[in-house]
């Protein structure tokens, strides 16, 4: 019998748990199911996001510029091509500095389908950033900047007007264009591999969970289910959501739940992991190991094969960065230049007697022995 409180009425009440339960609440604690599940985050996302780190520190640093202008370093303007994939170079007279910035179509295009005008707009990210107030002062000020786009080396003298000095500009994308004028970013290209990379730790640890004994557990009912669904709050996931337990409602055979993925060994899939992390490098063209690598020992011709750098990919991007060098110090005597990382090319370049990077004074260090101001 319910008891009644001081003030002769009755509390008791009987509540409809399945309605709380398709409305996303737990009836035990009263809390959105959403939420608790949230404490726990997927591990397939935390992995992600290193290996989003991991891309750009790749992309950025397989190549380094010299004597840019405008205070801008090596890793900042290969950040912006790595976004934003094509970008424009221009002297803003107002402001007596150079810049680097994204663009868009101004007026026509020539007998190559290449742009003869562009404006320059602001470098942003989302949609959020093009609604605030600098964003639209920005671009109220570049979009009246009409600049003509040069895309040979200006060899004689007199070409050399205020007028291309101020109104001109020089295009550089992070690789070879496609049918389109403009590319795809690197950062979305690279993204479906890093995702699919993401996940290959996360399946190794469930087939290791699966291995210690967790099984999936028939149940009769839904309320059954919520009960399992309880149990799996307080263990630690595995894959993705990783939960150990799969509540399964009817008649089915636990032997019909799955293959046998859990017999794969971690070294099974840390070779996958190893196959895919050579793909992306390739895409680069940074040396890897190329997409199969054997277990056992390899012989040394097999291994000289499988290592070889992808050399035409690497320089795809060289030849364009040098030939963009080649154009703007034509223009503007500026010196700037671009070389393969060290470590990509394995080169003592500037006979530091290492063979990596070294900041000295913001790239002092080096001195092209091309003449890169035709």
């Amino acid at each position: 019998m319910a008891k009644s409180n001081s003030s002769g009425k009755n509390n008791a009440k009987i509540l409809d748990i399945q309605t709380l339960i398709q409305a996303g609440i737990n009836p035990k604690t009263g809390l959105p199911i959403k939420a608790e599940g949230a404490k726990v985050e997927c591990l397939d996302q935390a992995l992600l996001k290193m290996l989003r780190i991991i891309d750009e520190q790749d992309a950025v640093n397989r190549g380094r510029w010299f004597n840019l202008p405008s205070g801008i370093s090596s890793q900042e303007l290969e950040r912006m091509l790595y976004y934003r994939g094509n970008l424009c170079f221009f002297y803003y007279k107002e402001l007596d500095k150079f810049y680097f910035m994204p663009y868009a179509l101004e007026g026509t295009i020539d007998f190559y389908k290449r742009y003869n005008h562009i404006h320059p707009i602001p470098f942003s990210y989302g949609e959020e950033e093009k609604k605030g107030k600098v964003y639209k002062q920005q671009l109220n000020v570049l979009s009246n900047l009409k600049l003509k786009c040069i895309y040979d080396v200006i060899t004689k003298e007199e070409d050399i007007t205020e007028e291309l000095l101020t109104k001109s500009c020089v295009l550089l994308t992070d690789y070879t264009k496609q049918w389109s004028e403009t590319i795809i970013p690197r950062q979305q290209i690279q993204e479906p591999i890093l995702k699919v990379m993401s996940e290959i730790i996360p399946f190794m640890r469930t087939g290791l969970i699966k291995r210690t004994g967790v099984e999936a557990i028939r149940v009769q009912d839904a309320d059954q289910k919520e009960e399992v669904e309880d149990a799996n709050t307080a263990i630690e996931i595995s894959a993705k959501t990783g939960k150990p337990f799969m509540p399964v409602v009817g008649a089915v055979e636990m032997q019909e739940l799955g293959t046998n993925a859990g017999n794969n060994t971690a070294q099974e899939y840390m070779l996958a992991l190893q196959s895919l992390d050579n793909f992306r490098l390739s895409a680069y063209g940074i040396e890897n190991g190329g997409l199969f690598e054997k277990k056992a020992h390899e012989l040394e011709q097999e291994q000289e094969i499988n290592n070889t750098p992808v050399g035409l990919v690497m320089q795809d991007a060289v030849s364009i960065r040098q030939r963009f060098c080649n154009i703007v110090n034509s223009i503007w005597s500026l010196g700037i230049w671009y070389e393969p990382s060290e470590n990509i090319s394995s080169a003592d370049i500037n006979a530091d007697g290492v063979t990596y990077d070294r900041d000295v004074e913001g790239g002092a260090d080096y001195e092209s022995t091309d003449d890169t101001s035709i």
